[in-house]
């Protein structure tokens, strides 16, 4: 054998070897010609989207995996890169979203190479499901902000989401709102019906809290029988906040059947405004909320505080 068809043969070798690391490989691998056809589709390729080599090979990419709002996109962004050289995607690691062949949706992390081959533009790609990596990231953080129990906000949101309501406040030049909500006779409820009783009754308290207040607003829970709720794009003060706070107390008032058993709680409330011309923290606005509903519960429970009269004395 001559020193050519050596080297003819050790190329050969080497090319199939390569091609069955990359038809092998744990990546879906995915090989378009510079008219952004399929020309290469690995197993794992396969498994990863439902068609077949036979059925993708062939077919242009955007028909296959590219949801069709983005098929526009990848269009052009080949087009670009082939009249100027320019591109945002090639040569980094992103993260993307596909389409199987079922037409279910699925997050995938992709590096594609440009190469030049025999003259012409070819484009490689690897691709890998990430789908439960994110679903479980996203699980995660929805667990952080969210309270266990009931699915509302949790305190860490509350102060996550405050100084940004606030920022906005100024912005938008509408005021906002922070009633601190502690209910009245909680513990007796506790203590009579069971653990199990007042975890339903927290659930209940919860979903009657976000049924009362609109869309726009937010409900948190903070711990025990504490909760908040933030009103925003307010047009008046207090005479709002108290309005939504009389409402929140007569909705919460309601008795709530424990496997039987009617239960009644209450609720006492404080309230704490921002305008946009303050200056006061987050915290602070907090504190003042919660100072507000002490002072309630001191008046008598089922209360609002401050009240108009309190209101009137503080600003003359």
């Amino acid at each position: 054998m001559s020193r050519q068809e050596q080297a003819e043969r050790f190329l050969k070798d080497r090319e199939a070897e390569l091609r069955s690391v990359i038809e092998n490989a744990n990546d879906a691998y995915i090989g378009l010609d510079r008219d952004g056809i399929v020309r290469e589709w690995n197993r794992q390729a396969e498994t990863t989207f439902g068609w077949s080599a036979g059925e993708a090979i062939g077919r242009p990419l955007d028909a296959l995996i590219i949801p069709a709002e983005m098929g526009e996109l990848h269009r052009r962004g080949m087009a670009r890169y082939l009249a100027t050289g320019s591109a945002t995607v090639l040569g980094k690691r992103l993260e993307l979203p596909a389409v199987r062949k079922d037409g279910s949706g699925l997050t995938v992390e992709v590096r594609i190479t440009a190469l030049e081959v025999n003259g012409t533009t070819i484009f490689s790609a690897f691709l890998h499901d990430i789908t439960e990596r994110k679903t479980l990231e996203a699980q995660r953080e929805y667990d952080t902000l969210h309270d266990a129990l009931t699915g509302l906000l949790n305190r860490r949101a509350l102060t996550e989401s405050l100084p940004i309501a606030q920022a906005r406040s100024r912005r938008t030049g509408k005021m906002l709102g922070v009633l601190f909500i502690d209910l009245d006779g909680f513990k007796a409820v506790n203590d009579t019906h069971g653990h199990e009783a007042g975890d339903k009754l927290l659930c209940e308290i919860a979903r009657r809290l976000q049924s009362t207040v609109r869309k726009t607003d937010s409900v948190f829970r903070l711990a025990g029988d504490e909760f908040t709720v933030l009103l925003e794009d307010m047009t008046a003060t207090y005479p709002d906040a108290r309005a939504v706070a009389k409402k929140i107390i007569e909705q919460l008032s309601v008795p709530v059947d424990l496997c039987g058993r009617a239960a009644t709680v209450g609720a006492s409330i404080g309230i704490a405004i921002f305008t946009p011309s303050s200056n006061v923290s987050a915290a602070d606005l907090i504190k003042e909320a919660d100072y507000w509903m002490y002072e309630a519960k001191k008046a008598g429970r089922g209360r609002v505080m401050p009240d108009k009269t309190v209101q009137e004395s503080r600003t003359t």
